[in-house]
Parts: structure tokens; C-alpha cells; sequence
């Protein structure tokens, strides 16, 4: 069982931002953990008086945000009789109950700076938090050069995981999961995700996809060697048979599919997401800084950025919500 103590809700108190939190409150109540929320009021943001007038959030704003209605500042309430349930996302399933908030135990908390990413991971470092969970505008190209990203840049360098919904995600972040994504590259960072994936499945009460890319190798003309072939076939069936035995040592769940593709990371993860209906992708970041991030590039950073769907991200140097005597012992190799 996943051990969940203090969840923090960070928010913008835009709409975008408001699509994380029936997650956060969800996880919170499930738990019986503390649900902070957290806003970042900078003297340098158009919004900033707005911000200062809004908050702490009332709780008819609360219950709007938990039924997906106006989640603006002066957004309206539920109607009677809708406090009851919500849809569980865009499958046409039926509603499920929403968090009782009047049982949660909520700590609103409003700080001033310039940078929202560091604000936060500062209040998760000293309330020691447990779970983030917020929403990413998904920037990309000139757009996120120029303005960065809160979400990766909190995903990056925060103490704990990281659940981020994307807040222009064409599906609707129901807080029904029923098939999770585990991209493995049998690294030790891969032992984080299995972990939490596998206590994430037994809460959802959901399948899990094992997916590794087998990815071409191209070395630079001036090496004076030919590229790598594509893998061949039995290169891929010996990684499923890997991926296989990783499944039976390390998740002892029964509902487990493995799967290994030829291809780039970033791309397959996200296409074999789409394809396959997956409601959350759990990843590792291998925390990567400096050079050395900037000349390899993140594979979490990337699926955080473009996921279809909400992606865990578990941090292998932090805070683990995995009891030590249930984390995974290693990891299979090829």
C-alpha cells in the first residue's frame, strides 16, 4: 500500500490548473492525508491582486473544481444534487463518488515569487510532502523556451513524485484508472516506477502495461563506423521475455502485459499510450542536471509534456511512498 501522509495541490487558480485537483483530492481522502494547497502570488504576474482576492479557495470554489464546472476565480457552484458524483473521464462509465472535502483535512497556504517551480518544491521540502499533484500546460517549441515550465521544472527537482494532469489534454482526467503504462529501460530508476506502479494498480484496481523501446543506435559520421542495425525480432522477443520475468519477480499481479518495440522512447511511449486506451503512464526520472540533461534530453520531461493522460513520476534520490520491505529487490537484465 502506497503510505500518502501530506498531498500538495499547487494552483494557479486557472481553469487548466483546477483539472488536477479532484486527483488531489481523491488520492488525499483515499489516504487519509492532509491536502495542502498552495498558491504562488508574484508581484511581477498581471494576475497578482486577482490572485490575492481569491484565495484561500472557498469551498463552493472547491466543490465547482471537483465537478469540472467554471474553475475560474468567480466561477459558480455545483447544482443541487451534482455534489454526489462525476463522470470518471471520457469512456462513458458511470459516475463515481466524488471526495467528501468537509472530511478532508485542508491547509491552504499563499506565498509571494518570481518563481513559482521553486516556491513550491521549497513548501514541499519543509511540509514534508509526500505527493505532489498539478497540472502542466504542456508548452512546447519557442512557447516553452521562452517561458519554461513550471511542471517540469518541479518534476525535476522536487523531493517526492510528481502526478501531473496536462490542462490541455483532449481526455478528460477521470480519477478512474484502469490501465497503467510502466516504461521500463531495466535501469535502477525503473525500480521506482515498478514499485509504485504496482501499489497504484492495487488502489485503482488496475491493469499494467510493461512497454520497453529497444531504440536504433547511430553514431556520428565521424566515428567512421556504420550505424547499428534495427533490432531484429529476436532481439525484441528476448527483452519481452525479460520484461516477463521482471513482471512475475517484481509485481506479482496477474493482470500485466509486456511489450517491447523498435523505435525512439519518447515517441513509441506516447503513441503506445494512445493506442492502447492507458489512463496513466508511471515513469522514472533518472534526475539529470546541468550538461549532462541538456545534451541527453529527459524521457520523462518530454512524456509529462505530451502525455494524453496523467503521468506519475517517481524520484529513485527522493522520497519513496513504497514500504522498503515491498520495493522491488532489482531488475531483470537482457
Amino acid at each position: 500500500m502506497l503510505t500518502i501522509d501530506r498531498v500538495l495541490y499547487p494552483t494557479d487558480l486557472t481553469p487548466g490548473a483546477a483539472r488536477a485537483f479532484p486527483q488531489a483530492a481523491a488520492l488525499a481522502e483515499w489516504h487519509d492525508a492532509e491536502l495542502h494547497i498552495l498558491n504562488v502570488a508574484g508581484r511581477h504576474d498581471h494576475r497578482y491582486e486577482e490572485m490575492k482576492a481569491h484565495f484561500p479557495l472557498e469551498t463552493t470554489r472547491l466543490q465547482a473544481m471537483l465537478t469540472d464546472e467554471d474553475a475560474s476565480p468567480d466561477g459558480g457552484t455545483p447544482e443541487a444534487g451534482e455534489a454526489g458524483a462525476q463522470d470518471s473521464g471520457a469512456t462513458g462509465d458511470p459516475p463515481a463518488r466524488l471526495p467528501d472535502l468537509a472530511s478532508l483535512t485542508i491547509v491552504q497556504e499563499q506565498v509571494e515569487g518570481a518563481a513559482p517551480a521553486d516556491q513550491i518544491v521549497a513548501y514541499a521540502d519543509d511540509a514534508d510532502i509526500d505527493l505532489i499533484v498539478m497540472g502542466t500546460h504542456g508548452r512546447r517549441g519557442v512557447e516553452r523556451l521562452m517561458i519554461g515550465s513550471v511542471a517540469e521544472d518541479v518534476v525535476r527537482t522536487a523531493p517526492c513524485p510528481v502526478f501531473t494532469i496536462r490542462n490541455e489534454s483532449e481526455v478528460a482526467p477521470g480519477r478512474a484508472v484502469r490501465r497503467i503504462l510502466v516504461p521500463i529501460d531495466f535501469s535502477d530508476a525503473s525500480d521506482a516506477a515498478i514499485a509504485h506502479a504496482r501499489e497504484l494498480a492495487l488502489t485503482y484496481g488496475a491493469q499494467i502495461d510493461l512497454l520497453h523501446v529497444v531504440e536504433e543506435v547511430i553514431y556520428p559520421s565521424s566515428y567512421g563506423v556504420e550505424p547499428a542495425s534495427i533490432p531484429t525480432a529476436e532481439v525484441v522477443d528476448r527483452v519481452e521475455e525479460a520484461l516477463a520475468g521482471l513482471a512475475r519477480e517484481e509485481i506479482g499481479y496477474e493482470h500485466v502485459t509486456v511489450k517491447a518495440v523498435p523505435g525512439y522512447a519518447p515517441t513509441e511511449i506516447l503513441d503506445y499510450a494512445d493506442d492502447h486506451d492507458v489512463d496513466l503512464i508511471v515513469i522514472a526520472t533518472h534526475g539529470r542536471s546541468g550538461l549532462d540533461r541538456m545534451l541527453l534530453g529527459s524521457v520523462t520531461e518530454r512524456i509529462v509534456r505530451r502525455a494524453p493522460g496523467p503521468v506519475f513520476v517517481a524520484k529513485p534520490k527522493g522520497k519513496s511512498l513504497v514500504d522498503a520491505e515491498r520495493a522491488p529487490t532489482g531488475t531483470a537484465s537482457t
